[in-house]
């Protein structure tokens, strides 16, 4: 996966629609964002976690779980976001864009996918979400939810707390001493390294294989199969009983 485009318009310190392309121009990928304090480099961070998460993006990092505490709430936290003198202009919408290419979805061939998230500071009552696959609107992200499109095909949150962090977050990852931070960490490196992908296929296909055993089976292997299934019941039954027995 491969970001080609950000777009931030009237978010926070970006006034106006501003366009970050990030192009892969002869084998250089490499973008570094830097600048002096208070020029928008973590607001440029924010924008495209906020713009794939939404009021989820506070499970993304804790941050932004305080900032939204300290303000009373994602609802005004997220009103906040409305770039001041847009708002003095009376233009109340922003939104965020990104444009993705290189996204390997199952059976859903493409070559671009653009997220988009916009609000309206004084007539949304919530945000609007757009999934579009090569200028169209994504059926699947429709039928599923777009956001759970994106946490689905796109980026998992755990994944997005390694991918959506600053140089001061390195710090605070060798710093990891409590038991939920090292479990939160773990199941991190789970998505990234992709074992959860494979715990899980791996379950669906064991599934798909008692599955198929089952239906495939004589009349008189899925009576003695209901005989075997109704004596563990049973037996369960019983070592319930006897457990209970010893306990008194």
């Amino acid at each position: 996966m491969i970001i080609k485009e950000i777009e931030l318009h009237n978010f926070r310190i970006y006034k106006g629609t501003n366009i970050i392309e990030l192009k892969n121009d002869k084998g250089k990928n490499i973008y570094v964002v830097s600048g002096r304090n208070g020029f928008g480099k973590t607001t440029f961070l924010m924008s495209m976690v906020w713009c794939l998460y939404g009021k989820n993006m506070q499970e993304v990092d804790d941050l932004y779980k305080k900032e939204i505490v300290d303000q009373g709430g994602y609802s005004k936290y997220i009103v906040n976001s409305l770039n001041r003198l847009a708002k003095a202009e009376d233009d109340y919408n922003f939104r965020v864009s990104i444009t993705f290419t290189n996204v390997n979805i199952p059976e859903v061939p493409c070559n671009e996918i653009v997220v988009k998230r916009s609000y309206n500071a004084k007539t949304s009552v919530a945000e609007d979400v757009e999934v579009l696959i090569d200028g169209y609107p994504s059926e699947l992200a429709k039928e599923v939810g777009q956001e759970i499109f994106i946490r689905e095909f796109i980026m998992p949150i755990e994944i997005a707390k390694f991918f959506f962090f600053d140089a001061e977050k390195i710090v605070s990852l060798a710093e990891v001493n409590t038991a939920e931070q090292r479990k939160n960490l773990s199941r991190a490196y789970s998505e990234v390294l992709g074992i959860k992908k494979y715990e899980d296929i791996k379950k669906e296909l064991e599934g798909l294989q008692i599955s198929l055993r089952q239906d495939s089976a004589s009349a008189k292997e899925k009576g003695e199969l209901k005989k075997l299934e109704a004596d563990v019941e049973a037996f369960e039954i019983k070592i319930e009983d006897n457990q209970r027995g010893l306990e008194n």
